[in-house]
C-alpha cells in the first residue's frame, strides 16, 4: 500500500499516510527518505507538534535503519548527515520551537510530520507556506484520532496523495502486534 509514495513521488506535494499502529507508515517513509538522501543532497526536517527530546522523534527509527543496513550516514546527537551527498536530516518539536523558529526552516526539500494527528490548525497554517522551495514535499504520518484532525483538510486536494494503511496491510507486521490488535 505504501508503494505509491515512490511511484507517485513527482506527482504530489503532500503525502498523507494514516491508519492504525503497525501499518508500516513510519518505516516506509524513513526508508524512502534514507534512500533519497543517499542519491542526492537534500535538506530534510522531521517534526511533530510536541517533542521533549530527539529520542521522541523518528530519529530513533532512522538511527536503527542506518545501523541495521550499515548505511553511509553519520549519526550525531541532533542530526543525521550522509557522508557522501551531505544530505541533512534534522528534528523539531513545533510547539517547543515556536512559530518564529518554524518560519526559519529555509530551503527544506522534504518535511516529515510524524504523529500528524496532533498537529494544530495554527501550526499547519504556519508550516504549509513556510515550505516553499520549488518541488518541496511534505509527508504526514498519523494514527488518526478524530474525523476533523487538522491535517485531514488536505485530503481530496489534487496535490495530496492519501493512503490508509493498517497492520493487516503490512506483511512485515510482527505477530505480537497482530495478536494485540
Amino acid at each position: 500500500k505504501m508503494v505509491p509514495i515512490i511511484t507517485e513521488f513527482n506527482n504530489y506535494r503532500y503525502f498523507l499516510m494514516e491508519g492504525g499502529r503497525g501499518g508500516g507508515k513510519t518505516q516506509g517513509v524513513a526508508r524512502l527518505l534514507s534512500y533519497i538522501s543517499e542519491k542526492k543532497k537534500v535538506r530534510i526536517f522531521c517534526g511533530r507538534e510536541t517533542q521533549n527530546t530527539i529520542q521522541e522523534s523518528v530519529y530513533t527509527t532512522f538511527r536503527d535503519i542506518i545501523h541495521k543496513y550499515r548505511l553511509n550516514f553519520k549519526v550525531f546527537q541532533d542530526k543525521i548527515v550522509h557522508n557522501t551527498t551531505g544530505s541533512e536530516i534534522r528534528f523539531k518539536g513545533f510547539r517547543e520551537q515556536g512559530s518564529t523558529n518554524i518560519k526559519g526552516m529555509e530551503g527544506v526539500d522534504i518535511l516529515w510530520i510524524d504523529e500528524a494527528q496532533a498537529i494544530t490548525q495554527n501550526t499547519l497554517d504556519i508550516i504549509l507556506p513556510t515550505i516553499r522551495k520549488q518541488n518541496a514535499k511534505i509527508f504526514f504520518t498519523m494514527n488518526r484520532y478524530l474525523r476533523d484532525d487538522a491535517v485531514m483538510s488536505l485530503v481530496g486536494r489534487d496535490d495530496c496523495l492519501h493512503i490508509t494503511c493498517n497492520y493487516e496491510d503490512n506483511p512485515f507486521c510482527p505477530l505480537s502486534m497482530k495478536q494485540e490488535a
